[in-house]
């Protein structure tokens, strides 16, 4: 059987989304089962069950491809890429971490993404948090893919957040411009915030269809992981041997502490 819209609202009700409230989405489709009408059929529910809040949602792009806002394909899933389609959506500048925004206020939330500022303080996904007070909706996948803890990293000034790498972004008249952005580090070992998050009461776990979903209080999950990363500047690096960034991360930690 398949996933209709209207039971897909029910799911995100029952974990607690409601109207008027702000959500950043991580998803995968596949994990929901077979959904009548797709991707965009997720959009839609969650564009009914928060009704006059906001529904943001990461539609990032490659380094090595020219980015078009108006073209460029979301690679992050096809829940992403149904979002940046929407009629309503409206999409943010950067050339490799834009992020897609539907409700009141969208135009406001997305606009001035700097260059150097990709998930930072005072980038579209803290503006949603620290501002709109917004939930992090995990469907189907789990803090790995929680881009808010990049925003963390940086909140707590950990010194591996330095890294700049080049990208190109397309011009009104088809230019190619080449410009620089900061680098977002590895998310491998953000599994370790799902166990904090739990023990603490800051999300709230259900299913929606086949899919287990997560909803986490926003606010709270950043405050608390930048306490802990004042003790523990390594928390959220991975344990991959050949991971680079993880281990620049570690030699950056040891300079500066």
């Amino acid at each position: 059987m398949s996933l209709t819209r209207e039971e897909l609202r029910g799911g995100f009700r029952g974990l607690g989304l409601e109207a008027g409230d702000s959500v950043i989405v991580h998803s995968s489709l596949s994990s929901l089962g077979w959904v009548d009408g797709g991707a965009r059929t997720v959009v839609d529910a969650l564009c009914d069950t928060v009704g006059d809040g906001t529904v943001l949602m990461p539609t990032f792009t490659r380094y090595d491809r020219a980015y078009d806002p108006e073209m460029s394909p979301s690679t992050v899933g096809a829940i992403t890429e149904a979002c940046r389609n929407h009629p309503e959506a409206v999409r943010s500048a950067h050339p490799t971490k834009s992020v897609a925004a539907i409700g009141p206020g969208a135009e406001s939330l997305v606009a001035d993404h700097e260059l150097r500022n990709s998930i930072g303080p005072g980038s579209p996904i803290h503006r949603l948090i620290d501002e709109r007070d917004g939930q992090i909706l995990l469907l189907g996948v789990d803090h790995t893919t929680n881009s808010a803890l990049h925003v963390a990293e940086r909140l707590a000034n950990l010194p591996y957040r330095d890294q700049l790498a080049e990208t190109t972004m397309r011009g009104a008249d088809g230019s190619a411009e080449t410009v620089e952005v900061n680098q977002v580090h590895c998310s491998r070992g953000f599994g370790v915030v799902g166990s904090i998050a739990t023990r603490l009461g800051l999300e709230r776990e259900g299913r929606v269809g086949d899919a287990t979903a997560r909803l986490v209080d926003g606010p709270r999950l950043l405050s608390l992981v930048v306490e802990v990363l004042d003790k523990q500047p390594g928390l959220l690096l991975c344990d991959v041997p050949d991971c680079e960034r993880c281990a620049y991360a570690r030699r950056r930690i040891a300079d500066w502490q």
